[in-house]
């Protein structure tokens, strides 16, 4: 896994719910993290300008924690290298 995404992803999290970044591990639920499917969008939409990559919709409706974004993103970055 790269720790880029890792920490793309904990960073856009931290920014959107104004909470510390130590907060966040890979096994966080993001109901824990009071990220509701709005704010979801909002840290995908970050992540998706950082890091050059286009999520579809769809793969946003089955994320719980934090550790399927991390999944999700590193498909994307790998099936576009």
């Amino acid at each position: 896994m790269d720790t880029n995404i890792y920490s793309v992803v904990v960073k856009a999290i931290a920014k959107q719910k104004q909470i510390s970044e130590a907060v966040i591990d890979r096994n966080s639920s993001l109901e824990s993290l009071g990220v509701s499917s709005l704010d979801a969008i909002t840290i995908v939409y970050e992540v998706e300008e950082i890091l050059d990559i286009e999520i579809p919709n769809e793969a946003l409706e089955n994320l719980t924690t934090v550790q399927d974004i991390l999944d999700g993103i590193s498909q994307l970055v790998q099936s576009k290298a």
